[in-house]
Parts: structure tokens; sequence; C-alpha cells
């Protein structure tokens, strides 16, 4: 059968985990429908595997609260415009209190790293590579969570991470077919990022998150951490 889950990123992965990857997608992607049962035979089917690593993947959908557990299968839960915006809420969150972290510290090399994922974040649009981009901007912004040395605040980032991931590959892929001009924007803002980390400037800082999230969150001031 033909993924729409990138390959690449299925490398050293459980079925389990592959499973769950690709069911993710087409459930934030609006593909598979709130209210679906997905039985354990039918999944397995699918995808060619016994039922154990579907049991495996449902165990996952549920950590991301987009199926609720059934005898021998899942109910798909709602993921529309409601839960996007929740989830947006708590990013804006987890990224402000990252910035809060790390004020004192000494920025040259989080700079650093954030620059060399903004420049492949560009090589990927030359080359319209929306899964490397997405890749890319991922660790861009991981490099603060990761320089927090927080470890709730990365447990956290951890539990969003695999609906975030498949909520910027879908729009990164719609955006490299209909919009390539928006990834100059896209650029400028991660270049605001990285300015109010050099200079240490909340208010710049969010700017940025104005301008990447306004159209998903009208509330970011409330969320804000200095």
């Amino acid at each position: 059968m033909k993924y729409d889950y990138p390959e690449q990123w299925l490398e050293g992965v459980s079925k389990g985990e592959m499973i769950a990857a690709e069911i993710r997608l087409r459930i934030v992607d609006g593909k598979i429908a709130p209210d679906t049962l997905l039985t354990e035979n039918q999944i397995a089917k699918e995808y060619n595997v016994s039922r154990s690593p579907v049991r495996d993947a449902f165990k996952l959908l549920k950590q991301d609260q987009l199926i609720h557990l059934e005898r021998m299968g899942a109910e798909v839960l709602p993921f529309e415009d409601k839960e996007k915006k929740e989830l947006y809420d708590l990013r804006v969150m987890l990224e402000s209190f990252a910035f809060s972290r790390i004020k004192n510290l000494n920025h040259e090399q989080i700079v650093k790293e954030m620059r060399k994922q903004l420049e492949m974040m560009k090589v990927a649009v030359q080359f319209e590579d929306a899964e490397a981009f997405t890749e890319h901007d991922m660790k861009f912004h991981e490099v603060t969570i990761m320089a927090s040395k927080h470890q709730y605040l990365k447990t956290f980032w951890n539990n969003l991470r695999p609906v975030m991931e498949s909520l910027i590959l879908l729009s990164m892929r719609k955006r490299m077919n209909e919009n390539p001009e928006d990834f100059e924007r896209i650029h400028h803002n991660h270049e605001i990022f990285i300015e109010a980390i050099e200079q240490q400037d909340a208010k710049k800082l969010n700017k940025a998150f104005h301008l990447n999230f306004d159209d998903v969150g009208e509330d970011i001031d409330s969320f804000w951490l200095t």
C-alpha cells in the first residue's frame, strides 16, 4: 500500500510505531473521520501484520488523544479546529517557558544551532522537500526546549511532538503545492525568533509567536511567560 507518512522517517521504528504514524497522519488530515471505528482485525489486514503491533499502535494514538479504545478496536475522536487551537496553545506555552529558562545562558551555541536549522529549511524549500522542511522546522523549535535542561518540559514537548509533526507536514505539503512564495515570510518569521534569542528580547519573541500563530490562536499574550 502507499503510505502518506514519509518512509524515510520510519527507519528503525517498530511496526506499531509505523502503523500509529500512518493512522495519526490520516486522522489529522481528516482522511479518517471522527467516530470511525477501527478494528484490530481490519488494521492488521490493511498493514499485513498481526494484531499485536496494532494494539501497540492504538496505545500510542490513545496517548495522542486521537482515539478512544474499545473492545477489539478503537473509535476515532474529533481532531478539528478546536483541537488544533488547543495544541498550538500548549506549544506557545512550552516555547515561551523555554525562553524564560534560557535567558541567563550563553546564547551563542543556541543561536548557531537555530541558524543551522533555518538554513536547512531554506535548502528544503529549494528542492521542494516538505518532509525535510518539516524535520528541520521541528529541530529549529526544539533547540530552546533542549537547551532549557528542564526534564518535564522536554517530556511535555515530546508528548505533543507526533501530532505537531503531522500538522506541520500536511501544512508544508499543501503550501509547497499551492503557495511556495509564502516560505519567504516563514523564513523571515524564523529570523525574528533567532534575533529574539540573540538579543534576549521577550517582546520580539512575542512578536514572532504572533506572526506564526495568530491564525490558530488569538490568546497568545495570555500564555506569555517572561
